[in-house]
C-alpha cells in the first residue's frame, strides 16, 4: 500500500469522526422506499403537478407552487412511515393540494392551502359522514400520528 493510500484514508476517518457529533434530528429518520412503496409515484405526481399545472379558463387555476409542493413533500415524508395505503393528489383551483387515503368506504384528507402552514384534515366513516376534523401542523407530530392510527385502527371513532 502506497503512503499516499493509507494518508488518505486517514484523512477519511477523521473527516467522518468530525462530522459523526454534528447530525441534526432530520436525518436521523430516514424513510425508506420499502416503508412506503407509494411514495416515489406520489413524489413524481407533485413534481408534475408543480410544474405543468394549468390555468384553464372556467376551470380554475390548478398550478401548484414551489411552496404549497414543498409543504406537501414534507407531509408526504412524515407519513411515508405509517402503513397507509396508497394516497391520490387532488389539486383544485386556487394552487391547492389535497391528498386522500382510503380504506372501504373510510378516507383520510389532508388539504394544502397556498402559503399557509398548516393542513386541514378530515377523517370519514364508510357513511362518508365526518368523524373528525380540524388543522394540523407538521411539528405537531403525536397529533398527526394519533390521526392516521385512529384511520387505520378505527372505522367509526
Amino acid at each position: 500500500m502506497s503512503p499516499h493510500a493509507s494518508a488518505a484514508a486517514t484523512v477519511r476517518v477523521k473527516q467522518q469522526d468530525e462530522y459523526a457529533s454534528v447530525r441534526s434530528s432530520e436525518l436521523d429518520r430516514v424513510v425508506g422506499f420499502g416503508t412506503a412503496r407509494w411514495l416515489p409515484t406520489l413524489l413524481s405526481d407533485l413534481r408534475s403537478l408543480e410544474t405543468s399545472g394549468q390555468n384553464i379558463p372556467g376551470l380554475g387555476d390548478l398550478r401548484v407552487s414551489p411552496a404549497t409542493a414543498n409543504h406537501v413533500r414534507l407531509l408526504l415524508t412524515a407519513i411515508a412511515g405509517a402503513p397507509l395505503p396508497e394516497p391520490t393528489l387532488a389539486p383544485f383551483s386556487g394552487g391547492g393540494v389535497a391528498l386522500s387515503c382510503n380504506i372501504g368506504n373510510r378516507e383520510l384528507t389532508f388539504t394544502a392551502y397556498p402559503d399557509h402552514h398548516d393542513f386541514v384534515f378530515i377523517r370519514t366513516d364508510e357513511n362518508d359522514e365526518p368523524v373528525d376534523d380540524g388543522t394540523i401542523r407538521l411539528e405537531q407530530r403525536d397529533r398527526l400520528r394519533d390521526v392516521i392510527t385512529t384511520f387505520l385502527a378505527n372505522p367509526a371513532r
